[in-house]
């Protein structure tokens, strides 16, 4: 029934929630170095045991991890994260400032993602067994392979350093997302670019497209036409959860590229041992997975039931 599948999910929501957010403490609390320590020599105070352990106290370091978390989550239900151990700014604000960097560059990725790996997939199976076929199977292989972090990494030192072709840092808004997003991209729109090729494969020799050649319709045509929506929405639940992939991805893209979006957020409290930006980092890093996630379901079931109502016709 529709409402204990609501019930279900928003249970499995919340002990998703719980646990991640409960391990970030575990791991705050296994780790060596003390944030209340690495606070005092970032801001040059004398680390003595005496000073450290005021500032613990200051910070609500002091007391036991199940006091700590349930403080923090106490606060967390009313949207409250508390302040970077940084600058003393609210979490929420910090975070919220850098959004709309990485959202263009994961709306524009996704943008890519999609036209590359139609692309791919269409040449893949329209020239299967044929030179331009290997030569595009190549490409998916290689384009899985490399991490785009790396490829990242080459793109800039190729493109920017010895070729100086562009000037990644001088750009703004889109022109200065391009970059970033096409390295994201690539890995994606290969490794779907290779899937979009077997489903295609399997779609055109499906009935509706048995018919269409006895009707006289070109390969292409019945190709675009017919056997590629059909594997578009046969794809798209998997598709959705790359979203996530790319929210991801894009915290070490954003670093290799300087762009002030989340990504550049996490890392540096990771360096600077800002435990509350950490905590909520990984919440919300938590969140997009799981939303991602919940779309996937929705499109599949809603796949599924569109399927079983066309058998049922």
């Amino acid at each position: 029934m529709p409402g204990q599948r609501f019930v279900r999910s928003a249970a499995d929501v919340v002990l998703t929630f719980t646990v991640v957010t409960l391990l970030s403490f575990l791991l705050m609390r296994a780790s060596p170095i003390d944030p209340a320590e690495a606070f005092a020599i970032r801001n040059s105070l004398q680390p003595s045991d005496e000073r450290i352990s005021e500032l613990r106290e200051a910070m609500g370091l002091d007391g036991p991890l199940i006091k700590q978390y349930a403080a923090w989550l106490r606060n967390a239900v009313r949207l409250d994260f508390g302040r970077s151990l940084v600058n003393n700014k609210p979490v929420l604000s910090e975070f919220a400032a850098t959004v709309p960097f990485t959202l263009r560059i994961v709306a524009l990725s996704t943008a890519m993602q999609a036209l590359g790996a139609i692309l791919l997939g269409c040449l893949g199976y329209r020239y299967r067994g044929k030179g331009i076929g290997s030569a595009v199977r190549f490409v998916t292989v290689a384009g899985v392979s490399v991490p785009s972090f790396y490829l990242a990494t080459a793109y800039l030192d190729t493109i920017a350093v010895k070729l100086q072709w562009i000037a990644v840092a001088s750009g703004q808004g889109l022109l200065r997302d391009w970059h970033p997003a096409l390295c994201l991209a690539v890995p994606m729109a290969a490794f779907y670019g290779r899937m979009l090729t077997g489903i295609l494969v399997k779609e055109m020799e499906e009935d509706y497209a048995v018919y269409a050649r006895c009707q006289g319709l070109g390969e292409n045509y019945i190709m675009l036409r017919r056997g590629l929506p059909h594997a578009l929405l046969a794809m798209l639940p998997n598709f959705m959860q790359s979203i996530g992939f790319a929210v991801a991805g894009a915290t070490i893209i954003e670093q290799i590229f300087s762009v002030p979006g989340i990504g550049n957020v996490i890392v540096t409290s990771v360096v600077n041992r800002d435990a509350p930006m950490i905590h909520f980092s990984i919440l919300l890093l938590a969140a997009v997975f799981m939303l991602t996630s919940r779309m996937s379901d929705a499109a599949r079931t809603w796949l599924n039931r569109d399927s079983a109502r066309g058998n049922g016709q």
